[in-house]
């Protein structure tokens, strides 16, 4: 297995085509679809378009964790859940199709993860021996000491290569891990560097490394200038390819499965990211998570500077 994707919040997501939202007002959808959200699903997705074996693991129980595996089941993605007791979080998006406004999202409450199965998946993760772990978003829940069960699958195979995109305690926890690589997005930043505001990117990347045992660090921010650097000091500044926006949701999953893809495909580190960037915005410059043309077109080439 190439990438295993650990995803703390998985998402039971039904969409409705509506004329128009109104408040107090009963609607009927034109139109609906259901299906299985969360970043790490979202990352195992676009990289098995780059043609990886992925498997995305996550947490869901009762009927509607039986949902989200048929759903899984019938698309081809390989995936395993741990138990969930209150089932799975739901999510409702809401598309206006006679106005120009953006689609109305309501997320149901996030619901924990226990230390048992938290435990369990980081003990398949370690019988798995993926070549690498993604975990990513936010972990419900969330325990200091759950630290101790990625050092025991580090301990039973240290090959496995760990990188984050998360936020919140388990990313202020993570980081005090030699992990491979975290990619974090400039709002999650400031919370947790909350003095570093007014420092330039390229000082906080300094400062990131002498704080954290973390080898390898991506901040992105949008469609705007992306800083990374890597465990040999090599420091980058990248500026997306302009485009007009069709729609930013995945991109920064799709980041990190191109990053992935080339760290596995053993790219270096500028061809990396300039694939990841064409990637992230060939996402945004399409309407569906990860359905951009691949090989990605040159026209979203970015424009990537060694400091």
């Amino acid at each position: 297995m190439d990438v295993i994707t650990l995803t703390g919040n998985l998402l039971a997501e039904w969409t409705f085509d509506i004329e128009a939202l109104q408040a107090g007002k009963t609607h009927r959808a034109s139109a609906m679809s259901f299906q299985v959200g969360g970043k790490g699903f979202n990352v195992s997705r676009i990289l098995m378009r780059l043609e990886h074996s992925s498997e995305a693991i996550g947490f869901a129980g009762g009927h509607m964790g039986e949902l989200c595996s048929a759903w899984l089941s019938n698309r081809n993605e390989a995936h395993c859940f741990f138990p969930l007791e209150q089932g799975v979080r739901p999510g409702v998006v809401v598309r206006e199709s006679d106005t120009d406004k953006d689609e109305t999202t309501f997320l149901g409450k996030d619901l924990p993860v226990t230390p048992e199965a938290w435990q369990a998946a980081c003990k398949y993760v370690a019988e798995a021996g993926p070549k690498w772990l993604a975990i990513t978003g936010s972990i419900p829940g969330w325990q200091s000491d759950w630290l101790n069960s990625l050092k025991e699958m580090a301990a039973v195979n240290p090959r496995i290569r760990i990188c984050v995109d998360t936020y919140g305690p388990a990313l202020s926890d993570l980081t005090r891990l030699p992990l491979e690589l975290v990619k974090i997005n400039r709002t999650e930043l400031a919370k947790l560097l909350p003095d570093s505001g007014g420092m330039p990117l390229v000082e906080v990347l300094k400062l990131l490394h002498q704080n954290s045992p973390v080898q390898n660090w991506i901040i992105t921010d949008g469609p705007q200038m992306i800083v990374a650097k890597f465990s040999n000091g090599d420091i980058f500044e990248i500026i997306p390819a302009t485009i007009t926006e069709v729609s930013p949701t995945g991109s920064g999953d799709t980041f990190l499965a191109a990053m992935l893809d080339g760290w596995i495909r053993n790219m270096d580190r500028e061809q990396m990211l300039t694939h990841a960037a064409a990637c992230a915005t060939a996402n945004a410059a399409s309407p569906n998570i990860g359905d951009f043309p691949i090989p990605v077109p040159g026209c979203y080439r970015p424009q990537v500077r060694l400091l």
